[in-house]
């Protein structure tokens, strides 16, 4: 946890220092692209701050109210940041447009200029893979989340460093200013979808499918094991619960099959760095597939007719 809080303060004061840096000689050199780039450190700044709200409460021990723990706060700090990302995008988008349309001559801007994006190009794609290395080996969503933030800065940085460069060499070429902030704001907008949308899917309790059938796959090879069903998995603050039903066969002892289904959790846990809790229901093998049979809750008599039940009908 020291090493999460660490890094994500070392990239907000490298993020102050970029984004005033560029805001500046952005404004004071008059060029759109490297003062789009300049709004792009800071809204790092904003998602670093975002980051840190979400280690500081996402850590915080399973209670009552939480048994699973609060991990999904920092979930949600990613998704808070990807749709600050693409409102930033979308922003700068407008106002580079707006731009064009009103496109005037010009001078040709100086060459100091561009010493703040070729100097952010270095630096922050170096400090987006040392934020993804602490983020991955922590298994926290928020870090990794910002440090795909801190790449977007700095691939911004190229077509800023660009758009700025044709500027200031020739002052017909000046429209190639505005450009290049579009450009950067594809970029951000790109990142955006990249942390919203696995951000959104855990949130709804969403996960791939090839993720369960790979996870069967694995339960229906370990000795004991007759058949696997009703295998489900959900994601929680990057990490993945799992719960399924295994059937083993009807004669063996209650111990015995606790054994076998201990064998089931320690195997997936052990094969699968992300899985960090498996529930296991152990039934015993009839031959058939619980799948294909009637629900418990509405038993079909030999007539057909269905057996009324007290608890009251769902309509849609």
């Amino acid at each position: 946890m020291t090493s999460l809080y660490r890094v994500t303060l070392l990239g907000a004061a490298v993020n102050v220092f970029l984004a005033f840096f560029k805001i500046l000689a952005g404004w004071w050199g008059q060029s759109q692209a490297v003062l789009a780039d300049g709004l792009h450190s800071l809204s790092d700044l904003a998602t670093d701050f975002l980051a840190l709200l979400g280690l500081r409460y996402g850590s915080a021990p399973p209670d009552e109210c939480h048994p699973y723990g609060h991990r999904r706060i920092e979930t949600l700090s990613a998704v808070v940041i990807g749709l600050l990302l693409a409102a930033t995008g979308f922003g700068l988008i407008a106002k580079a447009l707006l731009s064009l349309k009103a496109c005037q001559p010009r001078s040709p801007l100086p060459l100091w200029v561009l010493i703040p994006p070729a100097l952010s190009l270095g630096v922050k794609e170096a400090l987006y893979r040392l934020t993804l290395r602490v983020g991955l080996k922590a298994g926290s969503p928020a870090v990794v989340a910002n440090a795909h933030h801190h790449r977007s800065d700095a691939l911004s940085s190229i077509p800023a460093l660009l758009g700025a460069s044709l500027a200031a060499w020739r002052s017909e070429l000046a429209f190639f200013d505005p450009v290049g902030s579009i450009v950067v704001s594809l970029f951000i907008l790109k990142a955006a979808w990249g942390i919203i949308r696995p951000g959104v899917m855990e949130l709804c309790d969403g996960v791939e499918a090839s993720e369960a059938r790979k996870i069967r796959e694995e339960v229906l090879k370990i000795q004991g094991v007759r058949d696997a069903h009703r295998v489900r998995a959900r994601k929680h603050a990057g990490h993945t619960l799992v719960d399924l039903h295994i059937q083993v066969d009807p004669e063996l002892s209650v111990r015995e099959g606790h054994r076998i289904s201990e064998k089931v959790k320690k195997t997936l846990l052990s094969r699968h760095r992300q899985v960090i809790d498996v529930v296991v229901h152990l039934e015993p093998y009839e031959g058939s597939s619980p799948e294909a049979s009637p629900s418990p809750d509405r038993q079909e008599d030999e007539g057909g007719d269905e057996r009324p039940s007290d608890r009251p009908s769902a309509r849609s």
